[in-house]
């Protein structure tokens, strides 16, 4: 059986150090961004999340992007 790969949408995931906790371990919280397009470029998403991190509060430590796809049987 042939399956196709349909490309759904992204989730962009910016993560911030909001501080540290008792032992001086840094403590993170993620925000989450969803319906990103497939199609937009790692590049394009770096950029506009570095826009966010500059928007916020807390320090921007990560950027992470989560791909989802449909497959189909044809």
């Amino acid at each position: 059986m042939a399956v196709e790969r349909n490309e759904a949408l992204s989730r962009l995931q910016l993560r911030f150090q909001t501080g540290v906790d008792e032992e001086g371990k840094p403590i993170f919280k993620l925000k989450s961004y969803s319906n990103v397009k497939a199609e937009a470029s790692d590049e394009d998403l770096f950029q506009v999340a570095e826009a966010l991190g500059q928007l916020q509060q807390h320090v921007l430590q990560g950027v992470m992007r989560h791909d989802s796809a449909a497959l189909i049987a044809i």
